[in-house]
């Protein structure tokens, strides 16, 4: 027979994200600028490293801002 108890939802992958997404903001923001500084080394125009950075800024600002909304979804929405 299945149990008719209502079991409150756990949602990890949120869990995570709230507790480590800052951290894998920033290490994922860093990646861009890594990648640019690979390529310029290997011969590739120094031009790429600004565009680096600025593809670092942008993605950083966007998974900051997203683990921020999820915070704040977390925080009102999901059961304590």
């Amino acid at each position: 027979m299945a149990s008719d108890e209502y079991k409150v939802p756990t949602y990890p992958v949120v869990s995570f994200l709230v507790k480590h997404g800052l951290v894998l903001a920033v290490a994922l923001g860093v990646v861009p600028v890594a990648a640019a500084l690979a390529l310029a080394f290997a011969g590739w125009s120094a031009w790429l490293v600004v565009a680096g950075i600025a593809a670092s800024l942008v993605l950083s600002a966007l998974l900051v801002s997203y683990v921020e909304v999820l915070r704040i979804i977390a925080d009102t929405l999901m059961p304590k």
